[in-house]
């Protein structure tokens, strides 16, 4: 297992070489089938999505995450937490990705932002979600425009026969995702639909998905809201099978 240092987690290779990978697959349309449904690449979705959470506190099985401001002058470590706290768990029934499958999706945000650990308690949180100006060195695209997801240390799952993803970064632009608004929430959430395996934008609006919707960005108008659509939640259950 690759170990991450106070700084960073990754070789700096890492991020640059799966941003390409992203954005290529942006720029590559995908069949009708994959809207809003499974990424075909197994490496793109999270490991512990698989399993059971233990249902008390953050543990072996659970998805936690912390989150770090590159400006905190901008955007605090604390309103940024505080923000992407409630909107992936605090928001209600059918708005939330906490919960779903069962509580195999159990997302707890750390105390603290992610500089903060040593390498050894960093090794063991499962997201995290950065906010910053530009992220075009890991996203590419135009400076200050993507967001994106990057997932990395790929881990054999023996019960479902493939590999899968220990670890998932969120990069958020301060220009859109990371905006402390609907908009940034509807960006929160789409890009933990890639945490969890899901597809971007293929050109398909049915059915009607946050992944492919006007309010992040693409072309579809039938799913104008800031949360995930029950097919988006269905689509990550079918992952967890």
């Amino acid at each position: 297992m690759s170990d991450r240092t106070a700084g960073e987690r990754l070789p700096a290779w890492v991020p640059a070489m799966w941003a390409a990978v992203l954005f290529a697959a942006l720029l590559t349309p995908a069949s009708p089938a994959h809207a809003s449904h499974p990424n075909p690449s197994s490496t793109r979705h999270l490991h512990t999505m698989h399993y059971a959470s233990s249902g008390t506190a953050a543990g072996a099985n659970d998805e936690q995450f912390c989150v770090e401001s590159k400006d905190t002058a901008k955007v605090s470590h604390s309103s940024a937490r505080a923000f992407v706290k409630q909107t992936l768990t605090e928001m209600g029934a059918g708005k939330v990705w906490d919960g779903l499958g069962n509580w195999r999706i159990d997302l707890w945000a750390t105390a603290s932002n992610c500089t903060s650990y040593p390498a050894s308690t960093r090794n063991t949180i499962e997201i995290e979600v950065h906010y910053g100006w530009d992220w075009s060195s890991r996203c590419g695209g135009s400076v200050g425009y993507y967001n994106c997801v990057v997932h990395d240390n790929a881990v054999w799952d023996a019960a479902h026969g493939h590999y899968d993803s220990q670890w998932a970064y969120v990069y958020l632009v301060f220009s859109s995702g990371g905006r402390l608004d609907t908009v940034g929430r509807a960006f929160i959430n789409h890009e933990f639909g890639h945490v969890f395996g899901l597809t971007d934008d293929n050109g398909v609006c049915n059915p009607p998905s946050l992944m492919h919707s006007t309010i992040v960005g693409y072309s579809c108008n039938n799913w104008p809201n800031w949360y995930p659509s029950p097919s988006d939640f269905q689509s990550v259950v079918n992952v967890m099978a």
